[in-house]
C-alpha cells in the first residue's frame, strides 16, 4: 500500500507539472498575441521634415516657359519641388535651400496663411484680388499660392485673404492641424519626425485623403504619381510604401477615429489586396474609404468599381480627386481560401490560408499567370511597361494552344457548390470569379443567364465558378466570340485536387499546387468607394 501510494503521489506531481506547462505556454501565447496586436497598433506617422529645404528633383526638359527662381533666368532644364514646385538651375539649389520656405508640413499656427511662390504661373489664371489675367509678363513675375493653387498679382499679395485650401479643402489635411515630434529610430542614433496629434480643422463633410503608391512601381509611374499629387496636398498625405510600410500609412486614421479617412492606393490589384489585409489586420475604429488610381496590368477590380483601365505618365491630379469627391460607398466581399494538403503525414498537417478578393483559378488560366509569373522574376527590368506585359501574355497563351499541358483537368478535380458536386465536362481550366472583370478587362459572365443564376455582383456574398476549354477559349472570351461554361454560383466552395501537380492562381499570384483540398468561404467586406454600379 506504501509503494502504491508512492506511484500515485508521483503520478500526481506528473499531471500537475504537466497542467503547469501547459497553463504558461497559454499564457505566453496569449501575452504574446497581445503584444502583437498592440504594435499593429502604435506605428507612427513619419513626415519630411521641410525646415532640412525643398524635395528637388531633376528635369531634363521644362514642358513650358520656365523661369530659376533664384537668378530668374529662362531655363530649358534644371531642378523643380515636387512639394511647392519652385524651379531652379542646377547649381542654386542649395541657395533656394536657404533662401526660399517650402511648403510647410506642420506649422505652430492657429489659421493658414498662403504660400507664396513666384512665377511660373499656369496660363490663363486670373488673379484672387482683382480677377485680371496673371502671369502675362515674359519674366518671373505674379504670384501663386502651393496650398490653394490661387495666383495673385504681385501688387495684389497683401489684399487676399487667408488660404482657404481651394476647391478641394475636403481632401487636404492642413498644416497648423498636425502637431509633430521627434523620436529616435530604433538601433540607430538617428531621429525622425512624426505625427503627435491631429485636430479637425472645422471643415464640413472632411474626409481627409492618403495617397499610398510604390516609386518603383511600372516604368517610373509611380513616382511622377507621388510628386504630382505633393504638389495638390499637403506631402505628408502622400506616402511611398517603398520607405514606409501600409501600416505607418494608415496610423493617420486612430490620429483621429471620429474621422472617415479616404485612401487613394495607386497601384495594381496586388498593392490593393495588400493594403486591404494591411486594414483588416490593424483592427482600425473607423477604416478608410479605399479609391484606386490603377498602374498594374490587368486592374480587374479597377475597371468593376469604375476607376478605368489603368494609367501611364502623367496624371490629372484634379480631375481625379474631382472623381474622389463624386465617388459613393460600396462593400466589396473578401473570401477565405483554405489549403489543406492531402498528404497525410503524422503529428503535422499542412494547410494554408489565403484571402481573395476578384478571382482564382485552376489549370491553363492560372499557367499563362504562372509562365508570366516566372518569367518576371528572370527578367524584371524587362517587365516594366503594361503594354509588354500584355504581349507576354498573349504569347503564353498561344504556347499553350499548340501545347495543351493542362488537357484532362477535369479527371483531376472535384467540384462542389454549397455542397452539391458539379459533374464537369472535358476542360482545361475552372475560375472562381468574386467580380464581373477577368483576365484584363474581360466580361465572362454575360448576359442570357440561366433561370437559376442572377447577374454578378461583388457584394452579394456569392460567386460566380466558370470552366475553360482551352487557351483558344479565353482568347474567344476576350473578345467575345465565345460563351463561357457556367458551372453555377455559390456562398461557399469546395474543390478536391489530386491526381498530380496544378497550376493554381489567387488574384494574379500563381503557383503549381499540391494535390489538395481548397475551401472557400466568405470572409468579410472591405470598404470601397466606386463610380459605378456595383457588378
Amino acid at each position: 500500500m506504501i509503494g502504491y501510494s508512492c506511484k500515485a503521489t508521483e503520478m500526481d506531481d506528473v499531471t500537475l507539472s504537466f497542467l503547469m506547462m501547459v497553463t504558461l505556454l497559454v499564457l505566453v501565447a496569449l501575452l504574446m498575441n497581445q503584444y502583437r496586436k498592440y504594435r499593429l497598433r502604435h506605428y507612427s506617422v513619419p513626415i519630411w521634415d521641410s525646415s532640412k529645404g525643398h524635395r528637388f528633383y531633376m528635369v531634363d526638359m521644362f514642358p513650358s516657359l520656365t523661369y530659376c527662381n533664384i537668378e530668374e533666368k529662362r531655363l530649358s532644364n534644371g531642378a523643380e519641388c515636387e512639394a511647392c514646385g519652385i524651379c531652379v538651375d542646377d547649381h542654386n539649389m542649395k541657395e533656394a535651400n536657404k533662401t526660399i520656405p517650402c511648403k510647410a508640413t506642420s506649422i505652430k499656427a492657429d489659421v493658414l496663411q498662403h504660400h507664396w511662390v513666384r512665377g511660373n504661373l499656369p496660363p490663363y489664371t486670373h488673379c484672387l484680388v482683382c480677377s485680371i489675367e496673371c502671369g502675362m509678363h515674359l519674366a518671373l513675375t505674379d504670384l501663386r499660392c502651393a496650398w490653394c493653387k490661387n495666383t495673385v498679382h504681385d501688387v495684389c499679395a497683401t489684399k487676399a485673404d487667408l488660404c482657404d485650401l481651394g476647391r478641394f479643402r475636403k481632401l487636404i489635411i492642413p498644416p497648423h492641424c498636425i502637431e509633430v515630434k521627434w523620436v529616435g529610430v530604433k538601433g540607430t542614433r538617428q531621429r525622425r519626425l512624426v505625427v503627435k496629434k491631429l485636430r479637425h480643422p472645422q471643415i464640413d463633410d472632411w474626409s481627409p485623403l492618403i495617397v499610398i503608391a510604390n516609386r518603383k512601381s511600372g516604368s517610373n509611374d509611380g513616382q511622377l504619381i507621388l510628386r504630382h499629387f505633393r504638389q495638390h496636398l499637403n506631402p505628408a498625405q502622400v506616402i511611398d510604401i517603398h520607405d514606409i510600410s501600409p501600416q505607418n500609412a494608415l496610423e493617420w486614421c486612430n490620429l483621429l477615429p471620429e474621422v472617415t479617412f479616404t485612401l487613394l492606393v495607386c497601384g495594381g490589384d496586388g498593392t490593393i489586396g495588400w493594403v486591404l489585409t494591411a486594414i483588416e489586420n490593424l483592427q482600425l475604429m473607423n477604416s478608410p474609404r479605399v479609391c484606386i488610381l490603377p498602374l498594374g496590368t490587368g486592374n480587374d477590380l479597377s475597371r468593376v468599381l469604375g476607376w478605368g483601365e489603368g494609367y501611364s505618365g502623367d496624371v490629372d491630379v484634379s480631375a481625379i480627386l474631382e472623381k474622389i469627391e463624386l465617388s459613393r460607398a460600396v462593400n466589396l466581399d473578401r473570401w477565405s481560401v483554405h489549403i489543406k494538403d492531402s498528404k497525410h503525414i503524422p503529428f503535422y498537417q499542412h494547410y494554408k490560408a489565403y484571402t481573395m478578393n476578384n478571382y482564382l483559378s485552376f489549370g491553363v488560366d492560372a499557367l499563362v499567370t504562372l509562365n508570366f509569373h516566372r518569367q518576371r522574376e528572370s527578367w524584371p527590368a524587362v517587365f516594366t511597361h503594361r503594354l509588354i506585359n500584355k504581349v507576354c501574355y498573349f504569347t503564353y497563351g498561344t504556347k499553350d494552344v499548340l501545347e495543351r499541358e493542362c488537357k484532362d483537368l477535369h479527371k483531376k478535380l472535384k467540384v462542389e457548390l454549397d455542397g452539391r458536386e458539379i459533374e464537369l465536362p472535358e476542360l482545361e481550366g475552372v475560375v472562381v470569379l468574386n467580380i464581373s472583370s477577368w483576365g484584363g478587362g474581360c466580361q465572362p459572365w454575360g448576359n442570357n443567364l440561366e433561370p437559376n443564376m442572377t447577374e454578378p455582383r461583388y457584394d452579394d456574398g456569392k460567386l460566380e465558378v466558370m470552366g475553360l476549354f482551352s487557351s483558344f477559349h479565353i482568347a474567344q472570351l476576350q473578345v467575345g466570340l465565345a460563351t463561357p461554361l457556367r458551372l453555377g454560383q455559390a456562398q461557399n466552395i469546395k474543390i478536391t485536387l489530386h491526381g498530380g501537380n496544378t497550376p493554381m492562381q489567387i488574384d494574379g499570384e500563381p503557383w503549381e499546387q499540391h494535390p489538395a483540398t481548397i475551401t472557400i468561404t466568405r470572409k468579410g467586406q472591405a470598404a470601397m468607394m466606386a463610380l459605378s454600379s456595383p457588378t
